[in-house]
């Protein structure tokens, strides 16, 4: 495929209005309103137990929980300002005391992940999505669960269970998770995708009551062939609302590619929608601090020449600007080209995934790239993690680094389908400016999974000090639990 080929964007209105709904009842009228603060929301999305340091969650969806197969569990690492502390954690999962349905085989209980501060009390929440539940004998509709914060953390206290208003077979509801100011009101709402539409969730306040916007939605008209694959909130065009990107995969014919939907505007008028070519993940943030969120999209199996044993994957940059994502042309990232270290081979998977957080405190958010695929010596599939740098022109090579588990001071060994990078997140635990690499690797340890913590030192990342957790290390079941698939962003 050229690598300058884009789908034009086509705007077409998705709804003319929002009803609200609370429950499942129907109800004409506006967008839902914050009410009133309980107290000043909390200063970072993610500090469930309000001291001022950022929390980590990892999920493992295909976790055993109390002998229960892939029913999945959440864990939260409580920063500090000695970082990050494997004793300091908490373990939630349906089995927890409060939260909403029961363990059962294949429920994927923390597929997906979204955390903020949705009602306004001074402790950030998390949205956790349990897309494989089975509700009223219909398998796999889904279902998304908050959890709450409190001075003690997150708990299953008070947790409410967000179920999509028709059961679907297959749906999975919670297939992605965003917070955003979606209504426009100043309040934090939530966005919840599933395979063939979007609801949206606002309206909270000290009694943790959020409403349901009418399946205004639905995306009856999704592209055909597309499968959405998960939601990444922000300002793409510096004008001060929130809009969203769903992005996911298409089929051309034959093959599968990344396809991606702006969403811009929302609120009571509803959406427009423009498409674009990249994904199946993302992730937004303002690289180049020009007051718009830029979005580096994840590509792992672009096609490349009608084939995909050529792919080893790509990131795109779409840079904020009027008109959003797809409108213009992105700057392409790929190994062993533009100064990125690295060998462009089939089936590495750059891109698998995707994090932005300030390594080396200049203020400009740096870009870490999973390569999952990367075969390091004759390990296929041992995996891999790219770090470019952000500046006021935007990401560069300067200083790029990457790191793999033959990397010296790394610890472990690369090994075949270990499958390091799948997921990557870019995190400030102790509050220093800096932010460390959280990495996964699903595969290691025969499908146990391990997560990899890399902190800072000078001017960025460093193997030295790095060191190792899985779900054992946190009182879980670490068995086949290919911990972490999931990290919260």
């Amino acid at each position: 495929m050229p690598r300058s080929r884009r789908t034009p964007a086509t705007a077409t209105a998705l709804a003319a209005s929002l009803a609200v709904v609370a429950g499942a009842a129907l109800a004409g009228g506006a967008a839902p309103a914050a009410a009133a603060p309980a107290a000043a929301p909390a200063k970072f999305h993610d500090d469930f137990n309000g001291d001022g340091y950022r929390d980590l969650v990892v999920a493992a969806p295909s976790g055993t929980v109390n002998g229960v197969q892939r029913a999945g569990y959440v864990a939260v690492l409580y920063g500090s300002a000695g970082g990050l502390d494997t004793a300091e954690r908490k373990v939630l999962s349906q089995s927890t005391a409060g939260v909403p349905g029961t363990s059962e085989t294949g429920d994927a209980f923390g597929a997906t992940l979204a955390a903020a501060d949705f009602d306004r009390d001074g402790y950030a929440d998390l949205a956790v999505g349990v897309t494989g539940e089975d509700l009223g004998g219909v398998a796999d509709t889904g279902r998304t669960t908050i959890l709450y914060g409190s001075s003690g953390g997150l708990s299953g206290s008070g947790a409410q269970d967000l179920q999509p208003a028709t059961r679907i077979e297959g749906n999975a509801y919670g297939t992605g998770l965003a917070a955003g100011d979606w209504f426009h009101d100043g309040s934090t709402a939530l966005a919840i995708l599933s395979k063939d539409h979007l609801e949206l969730y606002g309206g909270w306040g000290a009694a943790r009551g959020p409403v349901r916007a009418q399946d205004g939605h639905p995306f009856a008209d999704f592209p055909e062939q597309f499968t959405p694959t998960g939601l990444v909130g922000g300002d793409f065009e510096g004008d001060g609302t929130d809009d969203l990107v769903v992005t996911g995969k298409k089929w051309f014919l034959e093959y599968v590619e990344g396809y991606s939907l702006y969403l811009k505007g929302g609120g009571p008028e509803g959406y427009t929608r423009s498409e674009f070519m990249g994904g199946p993940v993302a992730v937004a943030g303002d690289i180049d601090k020009d007051g718009a969120d830029d979005l580096a999209v994840g590509d792992p199996t672009v096609l490349e020449h009608d084939e995909y044993d050529l792919s080893g994957g790509k990131v795109e940059v779409w840079y904020g600007a009027a008109g959003g994502p797809g409108a213009g042309q992105p700057e392409v990232w790929e190994q062993g080209s533009g100064g990125v270290p690295g060998t462009y081979e089939n089936e590495d998977r750059f891109g698998s995934d995707v994090s932005l957080g300030d390594v080396d405190g200049d203020g400009y958010p740096d870009l870490a790239v999973g390569s999952d695929g990367e075969e390091i010596g004759t390990a296929e599939g041992a995996g891999a993690v790219w770090l470019l740098r952000g500046s006021a022109g935007g990401l560069t090579v300067n200083g790029v680094q990457h790191f793999n588990q033959n990397t010296p001071g790394v610890p472990g060994t690369a090994e075949t389908a270990d499958f390091f990078g799948s997921d990557v997140r870019l995190h400030d635990a102790d509050r220093d400016g800096r932010s460390g690499l959280v990495a996964g690797a699903p595969g290691e340890n025969a499908g146990n999974g391990l997560a990899w913590v890399l902190p800072t030192r000078g001017g960025g990342l460093t193997a030295q000090g790095s060191w190792t957790f899985g779900g054992a290390a946190l009182g879980a079941d670490g068995a086949n639990a290919r911990f972490p698939e999931t990290i919260a962003e």
